[in-house]
C-alpha cells in the first residue's frame, strides 16, 4: 500500500489523509457527530481530547503583538507586571493576565476652549473652559492645544484617572494661574509665545508630580478675543497702539537722520569755541603785558606817561569821529574827514551872528 492511496486518501494505518489546514472546530464537530452515534457512555478518551483541544485553544489566545513606536502594559490578575517592547509575546490568557497598547511615539492633542474637529484644531468653542480671568479683572476667551507624548505606559495608565481629561483639567487650571498673572493688554497683544512657554513649563512640573507619565512637545495657542461687549474699544486700543508704534519708528528714523548732523555741528561750535578762547586769552595777555610796561614807565615820568596817554586815546577816538574845524577870526568851515583821505576844503558862506560849531 503507498503512503496515499490514490482514490482512498488514507495513510498506511488507514486514516485519511489531510485535506487542509489544521481545523480545531471541525475535529470537535467529527467528535461530537461521533459521540453522537454511540449509546449510552461515551469513551474516556473523548473526555481526554476535549479537555486538551479547549485548553490548547485557550493557551492560544494568549499570543499578541506589538507593533512598532507602541508600548503594552502587562496585567496579571488585575495588576501592572511589566511593559513589553515591538514584537510577539505570549502571557497567560484570559482572564488571568490581559495587554494593554498604547502608542509612545504618537503626539497625542487635547484641546482646551473648543472641541476640534480637524486637524488643524478648529472647531466649536467651549464658552465655560475659554472665559478666564486676567490681572486687571479682565476677561478674555482663550482657546488652545496641548500635544504631549506618553514617556511611560504604565504610570500614564493607572497613574492617573481618565488620563486625557486629567491633562485638560491640569493645562486649563495652569493657563488660568498665568492668565491671572498678566494683563489683559498682555494676553491679547499676541504674545503667545512667552504665554505658552510659560504654561509648558507649569504644566510639565505639575504632572511629573502627578506621575502621569507625560512629556509636555508644545502648547499652542489658537485664539485669543476678548467679550464681544468690549470687542469695539479693543479695535480701538489695537489701532491705538498700532500708530504708537509708527509715531515711534518715525521719530527714530528722524532722530536717526539729524543726530549726524547735530554731532557735527556740536564739534564744530566746540573747535569754534576753543579757537576763541584761544584768541581772547592771547589777547588779554598782551594787554595784560602792555600794561605792566606802562606801569613800569609811568613809574619813571608819570606826567610825560599820563600825557602820551591822553593823547594817544585821542588819537584813537579822533580816527574814527567825524570833525569839523572852525577858525577864531574867519567864518570859514574846513571839514576834516580823519578816517578818509584828505579833500579840497569845502568853503561855506558868512554864518549869521551868534551862530556856533556845526555838526
Amino acid at each position: 500500500m503507498g503512503w496515499n492511496d490514490p482514490g482512498r486518501g488514507q495513510d498506511p494505518w488507514g486514516r485519511r489523509g489531510a485535506s487542509g489546514p489544521f481545523d480545531l472546530d471541525a475535529i470537535i464537530q467529527r467528535l461530537w457527530r461521533r459521540l453522537r452515534r454511540h449509546r449510552g457512555a461515551p469513551p474516556p478518551w473523548v473526555f481526554g481530547v476535549t479537555a486538551f483541544a479547549v485548553m490548547a485553544g485557550w493557551l492560544v489566545t494568549g499570543f499578541y503583538s506589538v507593533p512598532q513606536g507602541d508600548r503594552a502594559v502587562l496585567l496579571q490578575f488585575g495588576q501592572a507586571v511589566r511593559v513589553t517592547r515591538p514584537g510577539a509575546h505570549w502571557r497567560w490568557p484570559a482572564p488571568l493576565a490581559s495587554d494593554r497598547v498604547v502608542s509612545i511615539r504618537q503626539i497625542h492633542v487635547v484641546a482646551v476652549g473648543y472641541r476640534p474637529v480637524s486637524k488643524l484644531y478648529e472647531g466649536e468653542p467651549a464658552p465655560a473652559e475659554a472665559a478666564m480671568l486676567t490681572g486687571d479683572q479682565g476677561i478674555v476667551r482663550l482657546q488652545f492645544a496641548i500635544q504631549y507624548r506618553i514617556v511611560d505606559p504604565r504610570h500614564y495608565l493607572f497613574n492617573v484617572d481618565h488620563p486625557r481629561k486629567a491633562i485638560a483639567r491640569a493645562a486649563e487650571a495652569v493657563m488660568r494661574q498665568a492668565v491671572a498673572d498678566s494683563s489683559s493688554n498682555a494676553v491679547l497683544a499676541h504674545d503667545a509665545h512667552q504665554l505658552a512657554a510659560t504654561v509648558k513649563t507649569r504644566l510639565q512640573d505639575l504632572l511629573d508630580r502627578y506621575g502621569a507619565g507625560v512629556h509636555v512637545v508644545a502648547i499652542k495657542i489658537q485664539k485669543a478675543t476678548p467679550p464681544k461687549s468690549v470687542l469695539a474699544a479693543l479695535e480701538k486700543v489695537v489701532r491705538a497702539r498700532e500708530d504708537a508704534k509708527r509715531y515711534a519708528s518715525e521719530a527714530q528714523a528722524y532722530a536717526d537722520s539729524i543726530l549726524p548732523k547735530a554731532s557735527a555741528d556740536g564739534v564744530a561750535m566746540i573747535d569754534k569755541a576753543h579757537i576763541y578762547r584761544a584768541h581772547v586769552m592771547a589777547k588779554a595777555r598782551a594787554r595784560s603785558a602792555r600794561f605792566l610796561a606802562l606801569a613800569k614807565i609811568y613809574e619813571r615820568a608819570p606826567l610825560v606817561t599820563r600825557e602820551r596817554l591822553l593823547i594817544d586815546a585821542m588819537a584813537r577816538v579822533y580816527r574814527k569821529a567825524h570833525k569839523v574845524m572852525v577858525s577864531g577870526t574867519s567864518h570859514t568851515v574846513v571839514d576834516v574827514p580823519m578816517a578818509s583821505p584828505a579833500k579840497p576844503p569845502v568853503l561855506a558862506g558868512r554864518a549869521p551872528a551868534g551862530a556856533g560849531t556845526k555838526r
